[in-house]
């Protein structure tokens, strides 16, 4: 659905007026621009306890915790110890 919004302007702020049929029941919004193309995009924070995204995943992995051999078979490399500042000249 495409529509046209009223944006208005004050000293340090833009605020966009919504057409019907694009209101949002949350409170606030993430808003983030396309570099690229211009485009500002707003997603609705979700409302409720659980509306950081990583408190849900904590919450879903306390609800069905991962098996104790989880990643048992994957290929773990041995470690070689090493300096990170050994190429830095003084």
């Amino acid at each position: 659905m495409i529509a046209t919004a009223k944006i208005r302007s004050t000293k340090h702020r833009q605020t966009v007026q919504l057409p019907p049929g694009f209101e949002l029941a949350a409170a606030e919004v993430w808003i983030r621009k396309d570099e690229t193309t211009g485009e500002i995009i707003l997603t609705p924070k979700a409302a409720g306890p659980n509306s950081d995204g990583l408190q849900s995943l904590f919450s879903l992995l306390d609800e069905a915790p991962l098996p104790a051999d989880f990643l048992s078979e994957r290929w773990n490399p041995v470690e070689v110890p090493r300096n990170p500042l050994e190429d830095w000249s003084t």
